[in-house]
């Protein structure tokens, strides 16, 4: 599983590791199972071998779990342990010569099935030596759109799918080459004693470790691993299976993955959910398993996407919590030489097998819901790797060249005399030619507005496009020309730039004419621009812009920061790891929202220039656009609600009649423990941290303890209890009305309910259940502090001609009436009253029945019914 988060291992550091990598460093050039396969020579080699696949799709959707990308860190860790890393690249099956000749296999979360041929292969591996890590990751993780998990290919089979690995394709998907030879079966469980779990934990920190004398030493310097969004095993055969790392105990509904498709976590957590981790020994070869990628990954994908051709973004899991440790300890093990078969010959304690779910018996599980998750992009085919997109893994086209333009001039265009226009463009091949550019100005209705100079000094005899002309970069991939134009005379007003190449719009900008000097362009430099102005920025704009760092790298995941200038602050998504609080910088990056926030990206440069105090937060009384990105005090809030959520936990503030989210990521190191142990709900804080955007909802993010401040006030006000509306009902309706209450200070505590002498916590009153009359309702409120209020209401239990049918009805199913007769002459009676034709005769026949129903009291009509016919309104 991918998420967010940052930093980065760069190409001195591995030298000076004393790796040699046989790969290119670049992604400028398409990649497929024919190329030559990438590997790493470590420097002083071990004369031991790790090989990794990739022919299971391996760099399908955001993951790009290969050596040269997203999991080159570990890679290179295991590298520089002594070991020669290669990459497994084919069209054909996994065969045993494949293997034989390595000691570990790795298969980082494969997202396509493995053939019977491919797992008889493996177990064969195994048997006689081999090692093989299985790193999965959660259930309808699904890269690749094509119904299988990587759980479910590690196990053998596809949820809800067992009698048929095909379910629901299409007849050209099911007949594929890459499902020829696919059958469903349990090998996991069957040859290593394990299953993968189809559960679906979230952000979790999984601290139940055994012991290193108990996992051949695997758990040594270990004693946390971080899971965010992955799955647990089973153990199913303790003689061959044991687990090593496993999640705490007392996990609910809460702690599972937002999009998980059933309860996520089946069994509260602990040893009964099963392993995070764990290790099997099958013949005198071995096995190790883990249920989650993140710990794997880090931040340099090589791979554009293959069904889009989008960017993705990988995150920093392999240097989080004991991540790398675990890891590299676990191909130390595999690739350790032991003679033995089990582990009962080695004296180690065994597991007990794990509890399972019905659903979770193979021939018995069941899709949750229909598959696959989302449905898969026009023209692209999982099984076809001619429909990838360009510079993905696969794919025959080179990824694009990602080229940006700007239009650079005064800030008023002159409509009387000539100006300078300067066309720059970055992301160019480097040492490319751009031709066929050219640029022009029209208003609104298309006319052509503007000349352009020609090379020789001469002006064009009519006014539209330049003649095109070309754009050369240099080896930065960067390019610019500075051209001259003159505007129509009596052109005032807005006009549009725009610049076309082979005659398609690739810029159009929105400028004013006016009547105005003109002015020369700067000598060609990098422009500054405000944060307040790059916020107003078109998205995908390069803008350069100087700022103090606000925040800790890092702290928010990776290496990513705030900053902020005079005008505003803002989020920087980078990963280098050489910034902290109070560095003045320079920075040119791209504008991008994620998530609804507005950030920095891709920076094609960091610089620093300076170090200074951090700004002081702004007392602000709530968050909005114009404070995003910027540190903001919020006064004396009231802290309520707090919860645990996803990585983090969050907590409601209070504070001039609006209530704000506040989010404490645990990157700050800050543990809700230790939050509790200062405050709780109730408390009066002062409060500053980052003013950010959630996905629409602005929440501050709390930076350190030392940002809270206790406000020390007694509360001495009661709470108030809003007006209550419309107290009535009819006899034989129900009536819920919801007590609206609110205290500011110490909060709420109890409401009672009092009506007809009957204590409750709400306002309810059942069909039937009291006479029509009036009641006294009496609600008393008090708070935490102690104080409290109270108001009394009458309720309007009500009965009129209209509604005499349904009494009677009401009283007939109740038992009310002794006999049919009785109810079929009321009925007849009550019938004759709501149709009369004058009030007169209404009253009269209405004075007879309730005479008549008063007469049988406690003969035909039981005497608990006779008081409920009196006519209220």
């Amino acid at each position: 599983m991918v998420h967010r988060w940052l930093g980065k291992c760069d190409l001195v550091m591995l030298m000076l590791l004393g790796i040699f990598m046989m790969y290119p460093l670049t992604n400028g050039q398409a990649e497929g199972p024919k190329d030559p396969a990438p590997e790493i020579v470590p420097k002083n080699a071990n004369g031991l071998k790790v090989l990794f696949d990739n022919t299971h799709a391996q760099t399908a959707g955001a993951a790009d779990w290969v050596i040269d990308g997203a999991f080159s860190d570990f890679a290179n860790g295991i590298a520089n342990n002594g070991y020669y890393v290669k990459e497994l690249r084919k069209e054909a099956p996994i065969t045993l010569d494949d293997l034989s000749q390595y000691d570990v296999f790795v298969i980082p979360e494969a997202n396509t099935p493995f053939k019977t041929s491919e797992q008889e292969a493996m177990i064969q591996y195994v048997k006689e030596g081999g090692s093989i890590f299985f790193i999965s990751d959660h259930y309808n993780a699904d890269r690749n759109k094509n119904r299988w998990d990587s759980s479910e290919v590690m196990n053998g089979y596809r949820r809800g799918a067992y009698e048929n690995p095909a379910k629901g394709m299409t007849v050209e998907e099911a007949s594929s080459k890459v499902m020829k030879g696919v059958e469903s079966s349990d090998w996991l469980s069957d040859h290593f004693g394990i299953r993968f779990r189809y559960n679906a934990p979230g952000n979790i920190n999984a601290n139940k470790v055994v012991s290193s004398s108990e996992s051949f030493g695997i758990t040594e310097g270990v004693q946390t691993v971080a899971m965010h969004a992955g799955s647990t095993l089973a153990i199913t055969d303790p003689s061959k299976a044991k687990g090593i790392v496993y999640l705490p105990e007392g996990l609910d509904a809460g702690d599972k993955w937002n999009n998980s498709v059933d309860q996520g976590i089946y069994f509260g957590g602990g040893e009964e959910e099963g392993p995070y981790a764990a290790i099997s020994k099958l013949g005198l070869g071995k096995a190790a398993f883990i249920g989650d990628s993140s710990p794997v990954e880090d931040i340099t994908p090589k791979y554009k996407r293959e069904e889009t051709g989008g960017t993705k973004r990988t995150y920093d899991g392999f240097k989080e919590a004991d991540d790398a440790t675990l890891l590299l300890n676990t191909i130390d093990w595999l690739a350790k030489e032991e003679s033995y078969t089990s582990f009962e010959e080695k004296g180690i304690p065994l597991d007990e097998p794990s509890p399972m779910l019905e659903t979770e018996v193979p021939a018995n599980s069941k899709e949750p819901q229909a598959e696959p998750w989302s449905q898969p992009a026009k023209g692209y085919k999982w099984y076809d790797a001619s429909t990838f997109a360009s510079g993905s893994y696969g794919s025959s086209e080179n990824p694009p060249v990602q080229s940006s333009y700007e239009l650079i001039h005064q800030d008023i265009l002159p409509n009387n005399d000539e100006f300078q226009l300067r066309i720059s463009a970055k992301g160019v091949e480097p040492n490319a030619e751009i031709s066929g550019l050219q640029i022009g100005m029209y208003v609104e209705g298309g006319m052509q507005v503007a000349q352009v100079k020609s090379e020789n000094g001469t002006w064009p005899s009519s006014y539209g496009y330049s003649t095109p002309f070309s754009l050369k970069a240099g080896s930065n991939g960067e390019a610019t020309i500075d051209l001259k134009m003159r505007v129509k005379e009596g052109i005032k007003g807005d006009v549009n730039l725009r610049l076309r190449k082979d005659g398609e719009n690739v810029l159009t900008k929105s400028v004013k004419v006016d009547d105005v000097a003109t002015s020369p362009l700067p000598e060609e430099n990098t422009k500054i621009t405000t944060i307040k102005q790059a916020r107003q920025s078109e998205l995908g704009q390069m803008v350069t812009v100087e700022g103090i760092v606000t925040s800790q790298p890092g702290i928010f995941g990776g290496q990513g920061f705030y900053i902020q200038d005079d005008t505003g602050g803002i989020y920087v998504f980078q990963h280098e790891a050489d910034y902290n609080v109070g560095d003045q910088l320079r920075i040119t990056a791209q504008t991008e929202v994620y998530n609804g926030e507005f950030e920095l990206v891709n920076p094609a440069s960091i610089e620093k220039i300076g170090k200074t105090q951090v700004p002081e937060s702004k007392v602000v009384t709530s968050l909005n656009q114009e404070n995003q990105g910027e540190k903001v005090q919020l006064k004396e809030g009231k802290i309520s609600n707090v919860t645990s959520s996803q990585g983090a936990f969050e907590f409601d503030l209070i504070h001039e009649n609006n209530i704000t989210k506040v989010r404490v990521d645990h990157r700050t190191e800050i543990t809700q423990d230790e939050f509790h142990l200062l405050y709780k709900e109730g408390d009066i804080v002062t409060i500053n941290g980052i003013s950010s955007n959630f996905k629409g909802t602005y929440q501050l993010k709390l930076l350190s303890l030392d940002d809270l401040e206790k406000v020390i006030s007694q509360d001495i006000t009661p709470p108030t209890i809003e007006d209550m509306s419309d107290m009535s009902v009819f006899v034989t309706g129900e009536f819920l009305q919801e007590i609206q209450v609110r205290d500011d200070q110490s909060g709420v505590n109890d409401i009672i309910v009092t009506l007809n002498g009957k204590e409750s916590n709400n306002l309810h009153l059942a069909p039937m259940e009291l006479p029509p009359g009036k009641y006294p309702v009496t609600i008393r409120v008090t708070d935490k502090a102690g104080n409290e209020t109270s108001k009394t209401y009458d309720l309007l239990v009500k009965l009129d001609v209209d509604h005499l049918d349904e009494l009677l009805e009401a009283g007939n199913e109740r038992g009310y009436l002794k006999n049919k007769g009785a109810f079929v002459s009321l009925s007849k009676q009550i019938s004759n009253i709501q149709k009369a034709k004058s009030s007169y005769l209404q009253e009269q026949k209405l004075e007879k029945l309730l005479r008549h129903i008063e007469k049988q009291n406690g003969k035909k009509v039981a005497e608990e019914f006779v008081s409920y016919w009196k006519i209220i309104e």
